[in-house]
């Protein structure tokens, strides 16, 4: 059955170099012998599909395509060459065209459970999850001996957050091939949304026993950890996917992250360099390493981090909000002020960034601005005590104690311990 198979979720950004196997060096050879036939014989069509197929195992998708399109073009109900040229669009990313083709194939061979997989994978590759469901549904009710099947329909199912009947799905791949690794990978991840972080453990544990070199099970498995708060053994995970995969950019920035929360503010600065010196544009690096600068109180690196991250990722309300926060940090005010503004328009309902502006306006004596801002997060978070201690101070700042010592007394009422000093103090 000719499929289309793509590695679950991680796939490494650059591809390392590999000796040539016994598969591709049958490929070349088998390039090399229709390229003789078809100077010899420019009309034959098999000719051109036995090529095609050749140059599509060796990845060389331009090439496989001229040739299928050949094979087509001589004998337009050739399905094998409509099959592999559906595939060699889908590696291309011309998944309308891909879909086209498997399309085709189903109305000569109703019954292909290869078509029908490949469909979900486009499917699944554009993210419409109950459809690819579906196809892949259909295909297993063909061939029921299959797990890729299972496996699949499994992932969508995650993707559609219905974790249990994913859970099912990959226990059905674990009774087809005991051996798979893909199943415990599988299901740890989905017990990680389900934030079953220990059962994602015991899944991932299964499936590096199965797959020891696979760098995607230690890193999934050193995010579990991590949402444990089990920092130091997270780090070991992320070092041996590192390990395995030296280029593996997220896995830096994960141990960078492990590294933050154990307080290794230099650690972290020192896994966003690695991650940047292998990809310069890795956003997540500048903006983790902005909080490391930040945690050491250098707020001028801090600040360079978060312009390199935003100029990256320019909608994302929280790089302008950590900007704010160290330009606050720099008693640059009127500038931090910009910078939660801009937060705010993209996220109107960003809390704290109406928390920060107001500290900023009331650290430029804009007492009634800091009380509009305080009052607009309490609106959006009314059980967080700061914010009325906040609206307190400006509202004893502009000598209206009467609200203030109500705002106190609330604050304190909800945690906010520091509520009590000022309720000493002003509110007799």
């Amino acid at each position: 059955m000719k499929k289309l198979l793509f590695l679950i979720l991680l796939l490494p950004l650059f591809a390392k170099a590999q000796a040539p196997n016994a598969d591709s060096i049958k490929n070349a050879g088998t390039v090399k012998y229709y390229t003789k036939i078809i100077a010899q014989k420019p009309n034959d069509s098999v000719a051109y599909y036995k090529r095609g197929s050749a140059y599509l195992n060796l990845d060389k998708y331009k090439l496989a395509l001229a040739d299928l399109n050949k094979a087509l073009l001589i004998n337009p109900k050739y399905k094998e060459a409509l099959l592999d040229r559906g595939r060699t669009k889908q590696s291309l990313e011309d998944y309308t065209g891909a879909l086209k083709d498997y399309n085709a194939y189903l109305l000569m061979k109703p019954n292909s459970s290869a078509a029908l997989y490949n469909i979900g994978m486009v499917k699944r590759i554009q993210k419409d999850y109950k459809t690819a469901l579906d196809y892949f549904s259909k295909g297993s009710a063909i061939d029921p001996g299959d797990p890729d099947f299972y496996n699949e329909m499994g992932i969508c199912k995650k993707r559609l957050e219905e974790y249990k009947g994913a859970i099912e799905l990959f226990n059905k791949v674990m009774e087809l091939d005991p051996e798979d690794y893909r199943p415990h990978y599988n299901t740890g991840l989905t017990k990680n949304l389900m934030e079953d972080y220990k059962g994602a453990i015991e899944s991932f544990d299964k499936a590096a026993q199965l797959d020891p070199k696979n760098g995607d099970i230690y890193y999934s498995r050193g995010d579990s950890k991590r949402y444990l708060k089990d920092y130091a053994a997270a780090i070991v995970d992320y070092t041996v996917a590192i390990q395995l995969d030296p280029t593996f950019l997220d896995a830096y920035n994960n141990r960078g992250i492990a590294k933050y929360k154990s307080e290794d503010y230099d650690g972290a600065i020192s896994d966003a360099n690695k991650a940047l010196a292998i990809d310069p544009k890795y956003a997540n690096s500048f903006y983790n390493r902005g909080l490391a600068h930040e945690s050491q109180s250098n707020y001028a690196d801090a600040v360079e981090d978060f312009d390199k991250y935003i100029a990256l990722e320019p909608t994302d309300p929280d790089g302008f909000f950590k900007r704010g926060n160290n330009k606050l940090n720099l008693d640059d005010y009127a500038n931090s002020i910009l910078d939660y503004n801009q937060a705010l328009k993209l996220d109107p309902k960003y809390t704290n960034a109406y928390n920060n502006r107001g500290v900023a306006k009331r650290s430029l004596q804009d007492y009634k601005g800091a009380i509009v801002d305080y009052s607009k997060a309490i609106e959006l978070e009314p059980k967080d005590g700061t914010y009325f201690t906040n609206r307190a101070y400006a509202e004893h700042m502009l000598k209206d104690d009467a609200s203030a010592c109500i705002d106190w007394k609330k604050g304190l009422e909800l945690g906010d311990k520091d509520a009590e000093e000022y309720l000493t103090k002003y509110c007799k």
